[in-house]
């Protein structure tokens, strides 16, 4: 039973201890003997279970938001190749705050404090449920025989995360295939309507990933020369230290923290002389509706970062709310 536990992996080592320990306690005084031997052939054929699915599980896909990994999970799915792959996703967000050598545990907690000062407890809660030290050390412990298949987008985040996973994955002697939604996306677009770019995996259609999905197995993997010029971009970017950045033509571009201050400012001012009485009372705007404005213009594409600037904004005194500061639904803005 202890050999089963150590190669278990997907269930919850400790609960199952318990209950193993329990039973062979009642088997040994001979108390509910029959039950504690119910109770260990159970548990002998959910660890049975695990392993066969273990056993099955050939392809690992990375995708670096929550929401992309949702839709690669129902993608894969819906292709019947679920049980044949795993999804490791992060859900931290590269495109802003500092990234200086967070690939090693100095740089983590000087990220987590910056966040810390800048973000509501929620949203730092939800930014660091997958913490990014425990998923380093799920790639780099991935087996050698499992396919890995990294998802990305044109854009700044996923970028820099696809440098970052390539990273960790250094020395390793797996296949891996880098799978950027926004080329393949290029490839079949002409059967979908309306057209549209995604720059993010978790913005492909369902239908569009689904058939990427149905013959991923067929992608080139990367050689050894790609995975090295990763894994040194990703030093060169580690050493920067600017806290925004941007993915344009191919490239990192780093601003000034403030960059995008006017540009919601501008966008604030236009919708309340809108006079669209929707989304405007007493001078006031919808908080979500001047991100989704943002967002729809491609001005940025972080929700976090955009009300980050919205709270700054008003600590300066050039932006004023009313409402519930917890969430974009419930409060308002407006330009004094």
């Amino acid at each position: 039973m202890e050999r089963m536990l150590t190669r278990h992996e997907g269930m919850e080592r400790i609960a199952l201890n318990q209950m193993i320990e329990r039973a062979e306690q009642e088997i040994s005084k001979d108390g509910q003997k029959q039950l504690a031997e119910d109770i260990l052939r159970i548990i002998d054929e959910l660890l049975d279970e695990e392993q066969e699915r273990l056993d099955r599980e050939i392809n690992v896909h990375v995708v670096f938001s929550p929401s992309a990994a949702g839709t690669i999970k129902v993608a894969l799915s819906n292709c019947d190749k679920r049980l044949e792959s795993r999804v490791i996703h992060w859900d931290d967000f590269f495109s802003f705050g500092p990234i200086n050598q967070i690939h090693q545990e100095d740089g983590r907690l000087n990220r987590e404090q910056w966040m810390m000062e800048r973000f509501n407890h929620e949203m730092f809660r939800r930014m660091m449920n997958h913490r990014l030290d425990n998923v380093m050390k799920e790639l780099s412990n991935i087996p050698e025989n499992r396919r890995i298949y990294l998802w990305c987008g044109e854009n700044a985040h996923e970028q820099a995360s696809l440098r970052l996973a390539m990273h960790a994955l250094r020395g390793n002697t797996n296949k891996i295939h880098i799978m950027n939604a926004t080329q393949l996306y290029k490839e079949i677009a002409y059967k979908y309507e309306p057209a549209f770019e995604p720059r993010f995996v978790g913005q492909f259609p369902l239908e569009a990933l689904e058939e990427i999905i149905s013959r991923f197995e067929s992608a080139i993997p990367v050689d050894e020369h790609m995975k090295t010029e990763l894994a040194a971009d990703w030093k060169r970017l580690s050493e920067t230290t600017e806290t925004l950045r941007i993915w344009k033509n191919g490239e990192f571009v780093s601003l000034e923290e403030d960059a995008f201050d006017t540009e919601i400012l501008n966008t604030i001012r236009e919708l309340q002389q809108s006079g669209d009485i929707k989304i405007v009372q007493e001078g006031y705007v919808g908080a979500g509706c001047v991100v989704s404005d943002l967002i729809d213009r491609n001005i940025y594409d972080s929700v976090q970062y955009i009300e980050y600037r919205f709270w700054h904004l008003i600590s300066c005194g050039q932006l004023k709310f009313k409402g519930i500061p917890y969430a974009l639904y419930l409060y308002s803005v407006k330009i004094p």
